[in-house]
């Protein structure tokens, strides 16, 4: 595994956290903002557009897991304020 990245998230951007990649872990390094989205795409293809195509992140059924079968790009959003996550690939 590389060195972990420290990623600072615009509010309301999708922004990529981790690229390439089938296995790794996203973990929260700030208190605000209160709600995270994250989706994926297969590595190379556009980025998201829209909050709804996200999944809420750091909840019991998604805590931040990276598992694929294929090689893909992540993305996070911080939901009504900047925040920080640091992404662990």
């Amino acid at each position: 595994m590389a060195n972990p990245e420290i990623i600072n998230l615009t509010a309301n951007e999708w922004e990529k956290v981790a690229t390439n990649v089938t296995t790794g872990n996203i973990k929260r390094l700030s208190n605000l903002p209160n709600k995270y989205l994250e989706t994926y795409r297969l590595t190379g293809q556009p980025k998201p557009t829209q909050a709804a195509e996200g999944a809420e992140l750091f909840t019991p059924e998604n805590p931040g897991d990276i598992s694929a079968t294929a090689a893909i790009d992540v993305y996070v959003m911080a939901v009504g304020n900047d925040g920080k996550v640091r992404a662990d690939v």
